[in-house]
């Protein structure tokens, strides 16, 4: 027969097992660790033009402050006089490295136009940048390669509300070598896509129309508002 001590000092034991049982199954377990993907462009430079297949714009080296950000954005632009008319949308952008150097790069629409973001609005103060493509896509900046542009012609912005602002061209350039390192990317765009004093337009493209060697730049400025 078990002695009364014994079995009293049992049965306390087994409580408590039993309990630190119920009370590990309970438990629960620690949650996974999260992780955050940080998808912010690379702070360090604007964007630059996208490399591939050669056809692109150059990068745009400024800023836009809050106070100069544009109210709306040109979503058409024309030229009656050789009858060219393209849609332009906002451009994206991607992070990408070069000669070891985390920066970001524009992504041309393949179809019309687009605008660099951190320029100047339709018919705002300052420098409205269009980049397009000569060969790629459908090509809307093709008579701009052919030479089709020339200075006095009027082009015409259509913005996000309807409003028409009208440019007059003042210097289509010729053909420039693409740069061949990074630095002289960026003096490029600091000459012709940095901001300007007067309300002014920039169009950028590549050339010729059946290869991408240069780049041709248009510059026109702000000669009517929108009523």
């Amino acid at each position: 027969m078990l002695n009364p001590f014994l079995r009293v000092n049992f049965h306390v034991t087994a409580t408590l097992l039993v309990a630190v049982l119920v009370l590990v199954g309970c438990a629960t377990p620690p949650a996974a660790p999260s992780t955050t993907v940080d998808t912010t462009p690379a702070a360090t430079t604007t964007p630059q033009a996208e490399t591939e297949p050669s056809e692109d714009a150059p990068a745009v080296s400024a800023r836009v402050t809050a106070d100069e950000a544009p109210a709306t954005s040109p979503i058409f632009l024309s030229i009656a006089e050789i009858d060219m008319n393209v849609a332009v949308s906002p451009m994206t952008w991607r992070v990408i490295e070069t000669d070891g150097v985390r920066t970001t790069a524009w992504l041309l629409p393949q179809s019309g136009a687009g605008w660099h973001p951190n320029s100047a609005g339709a018919g705002g103060e300052g420098n409205v940048v269009i980049s397009g493509h000569q060969l790629l896509g459908d090509a809307p900046f093709a008579p701009i390669a052919l030479g089709d542009i020339a200075p006095e012609q009027e082009i015409v912005l259509t913005d996000a509300e309807g409003n028409s602002f009208t440019y007059v061209v003042t210097e289509v350039t010729d053909p420039l070598p693409i740069p061949d390192s990074l630095s002289e990317e960026q003096d490029l765009a600091a000459e012709y896509a940095a901001p300007t004093a007067v309300p002014s337009l920039t169009l950028i493209s590549g050339w010729p129309d059946f290869s991408t060697t240069h780049r041709v730049i248009v510059r026109a400025e702000l000669v009517s508002d929108a009523p």
